[in-house]
């Protein structure tokens, strides 16, 4: 019994964390400012390399450090950033399939997890 409760909480987290990261998403495409950003190059940052975003807005030019996770933009490529002006950190680039990437698989983690669980109630 002990192991049914461990697979369902572990596969409660991953469906949890995959509506977090799609929430977090639709709300910055929703309450975030949604600039046209120039890919200016790469950086390395504490995360690994990064692709350097620059934009200007009514409050002055920015330039902000997006990990180069899944797809990497060319150097010189437009693209649509939506970002959070009180915590910049916080940011979507439109085309980014990482992030995309990183909800899918945990749905695919939270799925796993349920069918071990039946197939252990099954023995």
């Amino acid at each position: 019994m002990l192991n049914v409760i461990i697979f369902l909480v572990g596969a409660l987290i991953m469906f949890y964390m995959a509506l977090r990261s799609v929430r977090a998403r639709q709300q910055l495409r929703t309450k975030g400012v949604c600039v046209q950003a120039t890919v200016s190059g790469t950086v390395q940052s504490r995360d690994g390399a990064a692709y350097v975003l620059e934009f200007t807005t009514a409050g002055g030019s920015h330039r902000l450090p997006k990990p180069a996770k899944g797809k990497s933009f060319a150097e010189g490529s437009v693209v649509t950033l939506y970002y959070d002006p009180d915590a910049p950190e916080k940011m979507f680039v439109e085309g980014d399939k990482s992030v995309l990437g990183a909800e899918l698989l945990y749905v695919g983690i939270g799925v796993a997890l349920l069918v071990l669980m039946v197939g252990i109630m099954n023995r």
